[in-house]
């Protein structure tokens, strides 16, 4: 018997996103047609709900941040899934301050992994966007580098939150 999935849609700013939870945790926030769009989720397993004693918190949750207030994250249901590695680069990730950043870098020194470019590789398949914060990890020189949902994205969510950071003239 296959698992089923509760789904809601949210609208924000800068467009839809899928929130989805099993009856325990969140497994994901993605945008629209992002890379790794529910990713390990099975077709035809997902099924869209109005309401969720997961979700809801997580809808109101991003009322809030996209209205600039911050919050505490701590206590989020987040489902435990991925690799060791990628677990260990969430959770550095959700240690990052709402307008503040920090490089690819910065991370595999402060982790001590040889590879900024693993370190990367982990933040792009971070099924939680916003709430664990990818959009706060810059390139060398803060430089404005990847995300799995477009660099648009990137540059409207660390603005929308003050952060400074290098934007790409190409």
């Amino acid at each position: 018997m296959s698992k089923k999935y509760a789904k809601m849609l949210y609208v924000s700013p800068i467009g839809e996103l899928s929130l989805v939870a099993d009856d325990h945790y969140l497994l994901g926030i993605w945008f629209q047609g992002q890379k790794h769009f529910e990713r390990g989720m099975e077709a035809g397993c997902i099924f869209e709900v109005p309401s969720h004693p997961v979700l809801n918190p997580i809808a109101s949750y991003l009322d809030s941040y996209f209205s600039g207030q911050v919050q505490d994250l701590s206590e989020l249901p987040l489902a435990p899934i991925g690799s060791e590695f990628e677990k260990k680069v969430w959770s550095y990730l959700r240690e990052i301050p709402f307008g503040q950043t920090v490089t690819y870098g910065q991370i595999a020194k402060d982790l001590q992994i040889a590879s900024a470019q693993a370190i990367g590789g982990a933040v792009g398949r971070n099924p939680w966007s916003i709430l664990v914060p990818c959009h706060r990890v810059l390139g060398a020189g803060n430089r404005l580098t990847g995300y799995a949902s477009g660099i648009d994205k990137k540059a409207w969510l660390l603005k929308h939150e003050g952060a400074a950071f290098q934007e790409n003239k190409e």
